[in-house]
């Protein structure tokens, strides 16, 4: 009979067994489970807990989890797009409940959030439901995503009309399009078109310093900074992770001058031209409008599939509870918002 064991590990160890995990799955592993996130999340002073999924001593999945913040003081953990298996079974399900016990009681959490959609095909899984996920999931139930392992030329042709003229636009105003290593790159001039973006587009950003850790946590190799300058100022701008042979659209901002212009097109072409410099196969551009979130995507979703691609969808995650009456108050809370 086969058994699981689930331990916790370092960062050093969760970065070995990652690159072990991804040799079996057929998909590349989210960057939300990747290594270099947790880091990310440590640096931004959150607690994140790695640990990896032996069944009778051989390593079948890794993942790794981080404490959040609710409305009323709720803590929770949360598993973004997580943990990677390549088994699933009642048995898993169970032992992970059992190893997050002890690790919820000691950072006050009141539920532990599963995201993984390989879970899904055990029978006693049961979903949270749409009324919840839609405020609760902290995660897109849908991406857009392009394979990019055809030649460039296969890949221009492949994008809109429009986005092929927006580019070209932005070549005739004499765009000057720089690429920066994440270290290197200027947080003030990327955190301002933030800003506007936000402002403009009535959606919440980060502090600062959310930001900045990203920027100082990555090196050169795990990601990049593309910024569209024209007539000298910075006009767009787009922060790329790298992970997996996938690269990721993670942030993005554009200034309120040269709207006519589009500069964000231009961004995402050197973006993708730069990813299959580094060998990538995959462009994951995030979340895009779906049904459960019901957010307002219309604008940013027309965007991304002017690029080509297709869609891909997570199912919604599964609570493990506990604290059933703290649980009980945080899903009423959120149903009746």
């Amino acid at each position: 009979m086969s058994r699981y064991t689930i331990t916790s590990c370092n960062h050093r160890a969760y970065t070995t067994a990652c690159q072990n995990v991804a040799k079996k799955l057929e998909e590349p592993i989210p960057f939300l489970q990747a290594p270099l996130y947790g880091a990310i999340q440590t640096a931004n002073g959150k607690s994140v807990i790695f640990f990896m999924i032996e069944r009778d001593t051989e390593l079948v999945g890794c993942g790794l989890a981080v404490v959040y913040s609710a409305s009323g003081g709720l803590n929770f953990l949360y598993s973004p797009y997580g943990p990677m298996s390549t088994v699933w079974d009642e048995k898993l399900v169970a032992e992970l409940r059992t190893f997050f016990t002890p690790i919820a009681h000691d950072h006050g959490c009141s539920f532990m959030r599963i995201d993984a959609d390989g879970m899904h095909t055990v029978p006693v899984i049961h979903p949270i439901p749409d009324k919840i996920a839609r405020t609760a999931s902290l995660q897109p139930r849908a991406e857009w995503v392009l394979d990019i392992t055809m030649d460039e030329d296969a890949l221009w042709m492949g994008f809109h009309k429009h986005a092929r003229y927006n580019v070209r636009l932005a070549e005739r105003a004499g765009a000057d399009i720089r690429l920066y290593s994440p270290s290197e790159a200027p947080l003030d001039t990327f955190y301002k078109l933030m800003q506007t973006t936000g402002h403009r587009d009535s959606f919440g950003i980060f502090d600062k310093s959310y930001y900045d850790s990203y920027l100082r946590t990555l090196d050169g190799k795990e990601g990049f900074v593309a910024i569209v300058y024209i007539e000298g100022k910075p006009a767009a701008a787009g922060l790329f992770v790298l992970y997996d042979k996938q690269v990721h659209y993670v942030f993005a901002g554009s200034s309120n001058d040269f709207r006519k212009i589009a500069p964000a097109y231009s961004v995402i072409w050197i973006a993708i031209q730069e990813a299959k410099k580094r060998s990538a196969t995959l462009f994951n551009f995030g979340g895009i409008i779906d049904e459960v979130k019901g957010q307002h995507l219309s604008g940013v979703t027309s965007f991304k599939k002017r690029f080509g691609g297709y869609r891909t969808e997570h199912n919604n995650p599964i609570d493990l509870v506990y604290k059933p009456w703290r649980y009980r108050l945080f899903k009423l809370y959120k149903t009746l918002r």
